[in-house]
């Protein structure tokens, strides 16, 4: 889909995800290096303020947490409630 144009960043409608952010969930550094090396933005926020960092804290996924941050995830990044990914972790 990529190689046909599809938008990496384009988020869903219910909680504002990205395709990053599943991906940070289910532990697939795989595909989490694909769409980072392909233009995915490591600090696109959901609804809720939260980034893809954070899911992969909350997943306890610490080779994913690695990565982006290696990548240029902001580590200070607040959500709407006032936590970091390390309140996550």
């Amino acid at each position: 889909l990529v190689k046909h144009g599809a938008d990496i960043n384009k988020k869903e409608r219910i909680f504002g995800r990205t395709p990053l952010f599943c991906c940070c969930k289910s532990g697939n550094e795989d595909i989490v290096k694909y769409l980072v090396e392909h233009g995915a933005n490591i600090n696109k926020r959901d609804n809720f303020g939260l980034t893809p960092l954070f899911t992969a804290c909350e997943n306890g996924n610490e080779n994913i947490v690695k990565y982006l941050v290696e990548h240029g995830a902001i580590i200070n990044e607040e959500n709407k409630y006032s936590e970091t990914p390390l309140f996550y972790a």
